[in-house]
């Protein structure tokens, strides 16, 4: 069964059963959201729906998290203070302390990434490609290196256990099916076109072009990080889909210029509005809104407040908006969809949620 018709099935049945985190159940639930009070339902899939993980991790682990997260707090404030005062006066907080987290030099906690190179690679590839690609491949490329070990151990402990990682990978999962989904809505079509906004490493997009061969797909990937973009090409000539690919390193502020002579009929956008200022988020979905065709699809998703948020802000500094599920409706609402052409999933960790709009 397909994401879409298990929305539709679910969202069929009756409604108002609260939502719970790490339930291994479908769930649905109704929000009312944006200046209309508009209701969108929404789907919670559970891991069978995507072949998805949903580890639940106990007191202890909780436990751990929160005490190495508030002794990295208090060193890292140190040290950013330490830095605001003597050394980098003219900048913020905020940006001494995103420089400090990016710095493959700096060590964030003793317990997490001193002595585990993956850990490590996940605090200062964070909010990248990088993390991303550990997390995204850590059952088959990061466990299999792993010793019977400290480094091993620490990095089994973090990596694999925490929720954030099991639902990113979940949230990558559930974009693959539904860009899938989303291209067989345009099977009739000589040329697929796809616009990939912040597209990092297009792993995703990669990974559902393969489970579609017969359709001739294009896609344009914008990212300004030239590092991403030379990975993204390099994972399209590994699956053979090179031809398929165009590489454009830039901001989202040139989408509307290279939409003009693309026009894309999908255009996916996962992760960047974990970065994105309400007003900002509004007026780039109300861009994208404008440049679809009518029945065009637009996917992404948005992370929510979850129990490790001081493990991501502290310990990896990896700072980004969390939204509930109703801020996440609202961004779509206000930038001019209607309810009902929103569809929400949340993966069962409750940490991703996933939104897909067809103008």
């Amino acid at each position: 069964m397909s994401l879409m018709d298990v929305y539709a099935e679910t969202a069929a049945s009756s409604a108002g059963a609260p939502v719970t985190p790490i339930s291994s159940a479908r769930r649905i639930l109704t929000v009312t959201a944006g200046e209309k009070d508009e209701k969108v339902k929404i789907v919670v899939l559970k891991p069978e729906d995507f072949g998805g993980e949903c580890q639940k991790n106990g007191w202890f682990y909780l436990l751990a998290l929160w005490l190495v997260s508030i002794w990295a707090m208090i060193t890292n404030s140190l040290q950013i203070f330490f830095l605001k005062v003597f050394r980098e006066k003219d900048k913020s907080f905020q940006r001494i302390m995103q420089n400090m987290g990016r710095n493959p030099n700096h060590v964030s906690s003793f317990f997490v990434d001193r002595f585990s190179r993956f850990n490590h690679r996940s605090k200062f590839g964070a909010a990248g490609w990088l993390s991303l690609d550990i997390f995204y491949n850590y059952w088959e490329n990061i466990k299999p290196q792993l010793g019977k070990n400290f480094e091993g151990f620490i990095t089994k402990f973090w990596i694999e256990k925490m929720a954030n990682r099991q639902a990113v990978t979940n949230r990558f999962k559930i974009v693959v099916n539904l860009l899938v989904e989303s291209f067989e809505e345009f099977s009739e079509k000589s040329e697929i076109r796809v616009m990939s906004v912040a597209s990092g490493s297009a792993q995703a997009v990669i990974a559902a072009i393969l489970r579609c061969p017969s359709l001739n797909i294009k896609v344009t990937l914008l990212d300004p990080d030239r590092d991403a973009l030379n990975l993204a090409q390099k994972n399209a000539e590994e699956a053979g889909l090179v031809d398929h690919f165009t590489f454009i390193r830039g901001t989202h502020k040139k989408l509307t210029n290279i939409c003009f002579g693309f026009s894309p009929h999908i255009i996916e956008m996962v992760g960047f509005l974990d970065y994105l200022e309400e007003k900002k988020a509004i007026q780039l979905i109300k861009q994208i809104k404008n440049i679809l065709p009518k029945d065009g699809i637009f996917l992404t998703c948005n992370i929510r407040d979850n129990p490790e948020k001081i493990f991501l802000d502290w310990v990896l500094l990896w700072r980004m908006i969390y939204r509930n599920e109703g801020k996440f409706i609202s961004l779509f609402l206000k930038a001019g969809f209607s309810s009902g052409q929103v569809k929400i999933f949340y993966e069962p960790l409750l940490v991703h949620g996933i939104g897909l709009c067809q103008k």
